[in-house]
């Protein structure tokens, strides 16, 4: 059986519990962006399984990661398993993520830190395909795509296969490659579902590149809110070859945030430069405030590419948007999924709340996950017997789909 202790029907706090073989296994165990409730019930996980025989991580995205430490000082003996570059990713998501949950009450956070220390020495990096062996259930991670080191899990057991997709593209992106599928016919396909109930999104008709190069002829700044890990490198690349092609004029890129760093992980694992003449790191400023050293890069940059994709308070894109919005030239392009929770949304939807807000809002959608064709491609391929969505919004009730804490035979 397979129970979702969340992430679900929803989008966050992925945590997915297997009980199959007489073993239990916890694939992910992430974060909600809900403050008031921000990662699944370990002690509801306790009570369903008193022992773990295994933790798995598919990625370094928070929504799947970001809680990991705390299950794990729950498990203390238990094992966590990832890919050796969703491990080095892990080491700067999860502790961030820490530091934001923190801001204000920074001595706070000391505990937490010591938690995520302990369940960092615990993890067993895996190669992609090599084979995890818990008596006898045989596990192997597969590449999903998505982002840097993110995988799907195939499990073996009994004669029975089940395929869980976490966040899964089959198409190549600037950065990664796409997804790979097991040849062999799959009994039981957990698939996530971000994309698949809904349409298309309507576009301007503009490309990325036109849209930063119409702003930029009008004397415009622009501020492109990324998340940090996956889309602030796809981002960057385009921004990159657009300049070299002459696509986007050569102007100043200032990359601020997390994503700094993440840059500097994703250039030595597969061998690619994100920084150049034209795209910097955004400079430090000792003795200035954020918000001042906000404005100078502002005036410093043309665009400013910057965490939060969302727009969350309290991040460096949300200081920056505070400024840029202020003039009616300037443009805030959004490149991906908004939370109904985050200012991001809030000010798409709803612009004429916000007056302080006069530069053009855009929106181009730029996914790292597997629309609804690509989606129903995986389930041709892949042949299963059964077919489980989670990780989605299904609006009225769908048969396929998994609710949280709702119990799944397989």
């Amino acid at each position: 059986m397979m129970i979702p202790l969340g992430g679900g029907n929803e989008i966050g706090a992925s945590a997915y519990l297997y009980m199959i073989g007489g073993k239990n296994i916890l694939i992910d165990f992430g974060i909600r962006f809900n403050p008031e409730e921000p990662y699944p019930d370990p002690e509801f996980l306790k009570t369903l399984a008193p022992e773990l025989d295994a933790i798995i991580i598919t990625h370094a995205h928070i929504d799947h990661c970001g809680a990991f430490h705390i299950i794990s000082s729950f498990y203390p003996e238990t094992p966590v398993y990832t890919t050796f570059e969703t491990a080095e990713l892990l080491s700067v998501m999860v502790e961030d993520a820490i530091k934001v949950r923190y801001i204000g009450i920074e001595e706070e956070a000391t505990s937490e830190y010591k938690l995520f220390d302990e369940a960092f020495l615990r993890i067993e990096r895996k190669d992609f395909f090599s084979s995890i062996v818990i008596d006898n259930i045989e596990i192997t991670l597969y590449p999903a795509g998505h982002i840097l080191g993110a995988a799907a899990v195939l499990m073996k057991w009994e004669g029975k296969t089940l395929f869980h997709t976490g966040d899964i593209s089959l198409k190549d992106q600037i950065t990664v490659k796409g997804a790979v599928l097991p040849e062999e016919k799959i009994d039981y396909l957990i698939m996530e579902s971000t994309y698949y109930y809904t349409k298309t999104e309507k576009t301007s008709g503009e490309t990325l590149e036109e849209s930063i190069s119409r702003i930029l002829s009008r004397k415009g700044k622009i501020l492109i809110p990324v998340f940090a890990l996956g889309r602030a490198q796809e981002i960057i690349s385009i921004i990159k070859e657009g300049i070299k092609s002459g696509e986007i004029p050569p102007v100043n890129v200032y990359v601020d945030g997390l994503a700094r760093e993440i840059c500097n992980i994703y250039e030595h694992n597969i061998d690619r430069e994100f920084f150049n003449f034209y795209i910097q790191p955004a400079p430090r400023y000792e003795g200035l405030s954020f918000e001042e050293a906000c404005e100078e890069n502002i005036r410093e940059a043309d665009i400013i590419v910057s965490t939060s994709g969302m727009l969350m308070e309290n991040t460096p894109s949300h200081a920056y948007a505070k400024i840029i919005g202020k003039r009616g030239k300037n443009g805030i392009i959004f490149s991906g999924y908004l939370s109904e929770e985050s200012f991001g949304f809030k000010l798409m939807k709803n612009r004429h709340q916000f007056k302080q807000f006069k530069c053009e809002i855009l929106k181009h959608h730029l996914s790292a996950h597997s629309k609804r064709e690509d989606l129903e491609k995986i389930r041709r391929i892949l042949r299963p017997e059964k077919t489980i969505l989670i990780h989605g919004y299904p609006g009225k009730h769908h048969k396929e789909h998994a609710a949280n804490r709702e119990v799944i035979y397989l």
